[in-house]
């Protein structure tokens, strides 16, 4: 299956904030958030300010063409490195190495230190990023605690392929 990694631009935004509200619902097995009651998990997400910000880089994953997920990367000025923010692959396409490619993508997007982080209670984005990462790197990572004490980080640097 062919993956890509596409641009959110200005009128996809949207679609991106819907994208997290499936995310949100699909975390509450684990985080244990309830849904407001407006019917919604996320009541403020504000992505336009992301889109404005020269530091966050906003994409949809797509498969075949099909909108499949997203990425958010963040650049830490303070710490000159990028952060993969928020990472979403649709139930659909998981478990066919769909995540394990778009992820490579975004590394080999941008040349540096990267650091990417779970929390506590989502045990699956935690093996899933370790193994991930394991491969990507050859091993070659750090794993520590967030700053917020809230889960695991790994960091690592990647030279673009």
């Amino acid at each position: 299956m062919a993956v890509a990694l596409e641009k959110v631009t200005e009128g996809g935004l949207n679609t991106l904030k819907n994208l997290f509200e499936l995310a949100a619902y699909d975390l509450s097995e684990w985080s244990g958030a309830n849904i407001g009651e407006g019917g919604q998990y996320l009541q403020d997400l504000d992505c336009k300010s992301w889109y404005e910000n020269p530091d966050y880089r906003l994409f949809f994953i797509r498969v075949e063409g099909l909108l499949a997920g997203c990425i958010v990367i963040r650049y830490l000025n303070d710490e000159n490195m990028y952060y993969l923010n928020h990472f979403f692959v649709l139930r659909k396409f998981r478990g066919k190495r769909i995540g394990k490619e778009a992820a490579t993508m975004a590394f080999n997007l941008y040349e540096g230190k990267w650091r990417v982080s779970e929390f506590d209670w989502n045990v699956p984005a935690q093996l899933f990023w370790r193994k991930v990462i394991q491969g990507y790197t050859n091993d070659s990572f750090i794993e520590s605690r967030r700053k917020d004490n809230k889960g695991p980080a790994q960091e690592f640097t990647n030279q673009k392929l």
